[in-house]
């Protein structure tokens, strides 16, 4: 049996923890060859050692919050392909708990900057590259915090819930502007037990790593929309 994403050339964010670290690991089973970003060297390090013992994979240092980041990995993609099939917009940070008013004023600001304004150039970057692709495709990872329900009923991780509700309206317009080019896309990894999700998360970032190749290998012809465990989801 053929692996489902050979000759994929794939760009992920961060990727050398939690689910990151399971996406790459499983698409590098499934054949494909990847760029990962992270800003941790030395964990990126390490993981880049087990990386290399499935397939391509190459690892760059980056603070994804830090301006210009996104010329950086543009370098890393020409001169490695000079085209591009998959972008996953994976890395996210979740810095404060409490509603807005609980939390410090510059939370929202630090949020932003990686949940949404680092996905939102790095897709800007990637679109020359991805237009060379075959059925190139972006994936937000997004949450289930940031939905439209969600935000109608909740208050905590103020900051987080509002930027994930951001990228899903970024899913949504690109999906359009993009339609029949690049297909734009919105995962739900669910609450996994990682850095972020923290130890009492009831899933696996493995879960979440078999959702995204399931998003990745669905029809071209499948954009603008939310998905959690291979099924569709409502914003």
């Amino acid at each position: 049996m053929g692996r489902v994403l050979q000759g994929k050339r794939v760009l992920i964010t961060g990727a050398s923890r939690g689910i990151g670290y399971e996406i790459v690991k499983l698409f590098l089973e499934e054949g494909a060859s990847i760029i990962g970003v992270a800003k941790d060297e030395k964990r990126l390090k390490e993981a880049e050692l087990e990386f290399k013992k499935l397939g391509d994979f190459e690892g760059l240092v980056l603070d994804i919050s830090q301006n210009g980041f996104e010329e950086e990995v543009a370098t890393a993609v020409k001169n490695k392909w000079n085209a591009l099939d998959i972008l996953i917009n994976n890395a996210g940070v979740m810095l404060a708990y409490g509603g807005f008013l609980e939390e410090d004023k510059d939370i929202l600001e630090k949020t932003f900057k990686v949940n949404l304004y680092a996905p939102y150039y790095l897709i800007r970057a990637m679109v020359p590259f991805l237009l060379k692709g075959n059925e190139p495709r972006i994936v937000n990872v997004s949450s289930g915090a940031g939905t439209f329900s969600a935000i109608r009923e909740m208050y905590d991780i103020a900051s987080y819930r509002l930027s994930k509700f951001a990228l899903n309206g970024l899913t949504i317009l690109l999906a359009n502007e993009l339609k029949g080019k690049i297909a734009v896309n919105a995962l739900d990894p669910g609450w996994v037990k990682t850095d972020l999700g923290g130890p009492n998360a009831p899933g696996s970032p493995k879960d979440s790593a078999k959702g995204a190749l399931a998003l990745v290998t669905m029809p071209f012809e499948v954009t603008g929309k939310f998905f959690k465990d291979g099924k569709e989801i409502p914003f």
